[in-house]
């Protein structure tokens, strides 16, 4: 009618673009557990993640939170059954997962049920390795939601990609950590006395008909699932939580780091035949914390160094504990199955990780005086490590990056301590 406005669209939820924002972190993933203190944080996160995803591939959200979130908003049928009753009943998944309800394309939700605990036997499972494996096949992706602090939710994780960490959850140091949704609080600074531990970082209206469903998850089965191609959609707008903008000087940080760059690669020509596979052995949110995991295990590693990366949208920072370099994978896969083996690493835990670049500190070391070289600089807290190169030198480096952006902290770090370091493929061997 004339004279009358059309309602404004409700505002984007903080939390759920805060998932849009990560999601390009989880391309190539087939199953992730989002992992939060809050029920309702974690699951709009994840939404906002799987809203992004779904106009690329088919995605499923599987909730463990177990309490009332948007993910009930957007799963239609309140008393269905659940993925509960699929792992101990029998029910097939086929059954339990559900077309968004809020009309998203290429979007299932797996709800909990009506059971009023998280079974430790079902986080246990091993058909969640099975069911991973089916998303990989199809190209798919398994979102889980769950709480921090979960009993038995250790076994899960090991079973996935990794985790997404959401706020302040505290995270294990042996969980992949992928991405960091929203600030994390800053840990309390560390005692004098660095022989203790510090505290461990832990770290919808349906919209097909039966068939959609019954190709939801054939995954459990082993068979391929979800073959036809998903059309895009633009996820909807979903109203506000209560105030949760980030902090002004949590954004000025951000501003801050976006103005900071790394110049380009110094030996473009060497990209071809980069040390570009190394292991990732754990990540923490201090770098007293990655030392201190290196120091326990008491554990010599050729080419061990510690990638300080900003991770999230506020750029949380986390300190990957990097081990090795190999032109290919097969060096960092037999490294990676010695340490599990050895009970150095848990069964599951660390990854192959592909970070051709470095930053360069000394070229031209001679091979006799790199341990001392490299000594020197460690004990001055750089995480230096050697490599021999072609010609019997050897080239000192910091750090191990899959990208220049990813080692600008590590760059700003080693320059506040007089170094000159240059960004660079990284050449050579361990020995």
């Amino acid at each position: 009618m004339i004279g009358r406005r059309r309602p404004p669209a409700p505002a984007p939820d903080p939390w759920e673009e805060e998932g849009r924002r990560l999601a390009p972190q989880l391309a190539g993933l087939s199953s992730v557990t989002v992992i939060g203190d809050d029920a309702e944080t974690s699951a709009r996160v994840a939404l906002g993640a799987a809203r992004a995803t779904a106009s690329e591939r088919r995605v499923a959200v599987a909730d463990l939170v177990g309490a009332p979130s948007a993910l009930g908003a957007v799963t239609g049928a309140a008393d269905a059954p659940g993925i509960i009753d699929s792992f101990l009943r029998g029910v097939s998944l086929n059954d339990v997962a559900r077309p968004a309800a809020d009309g998203t394309r290429s979007l299932f939700i797996l709800p909990r049920g009506n059971e009023p605990t998280l079974p430790g036997e079902m986080l246990a499972s091993d058909r969640w390795s099975r069911l991973a494996a089916g998303f990989a096949e199809a190209g798919a992706l398994l979102l889980i939601v769950a709480r921090a602090g979960t009993p038995a939710l250790d076994a899960l994780v090991r079973q996935t990609d990794g985790v997404v960490a959401v706020g302040a959850a505290d995270i294990p140091m042996e969980w992949r950590v992928l991405a960091q949704a929203g600030e994390r609080m800053a840990p309390p600074a560390l005692v004098a006395d660095r022989s203790r531990r510090p505290a461990p970082t832990r770290r919808r209206r349906v919209i097909t008909a039966a068939a959609a469903l019954a190709v939801v998850l054939a995954a459990i089965a082993g068979v391929a699932l979800w073959r036809r191609t998903p059309r895009a959609a633009t996820p909807p707008g979903n109203a506000p939580l209560a105030d949760t903008a980030r902090p002004a000087a949590a954004v000025a940080r951000a501003a801050r780091a976006d103005t900071v760059r790394v110049p380009d690669p110094v030996n473009p020509l060497d990209s071809a035949v980069a040390a570009q596979f190394a292991v990732e052995l754990v990540a923490t949110n201090t770098a007293a914390g990655a030392n201190l995991w290196i120091r326990e295990r008491e554990v010599q590693l050729a080419g061990l160094t510690v990638s300080p990366v900003n991770l999230g949208a506020v750029g949380a920072r986390w300190h990957k504990v990097i081990a090795g370099a190999w032109r290919d994978r097969t060096g960092a896969d037999s490294l990676l199955a010695a340490l599990r083996h050895e009970d150095v690493l848990r069964a599951g835990a660390g990854v192959v990780v592909r970070v051709p670049l470095a930053l360069l500190l000394e070229a031209g070391v001679p091979r006799t005086a790199a341990n001392a070289r490299v000594a020197a600089l460690t004990g001055r807290g750089v995480p230096a490590y050697a490599l021999v190169q072609d010609d019997g030198s050897v080239r000192l480096y910091a750090g191990a990056f899959e990208t220049a952006a990813a080692a600008v902290p590590l760059d700003a770090e080693l320059r506040g301590a007089g170094l000159a370091p240059q960004l660079a493929y990284r050449t050579g061997r361990t020995f």
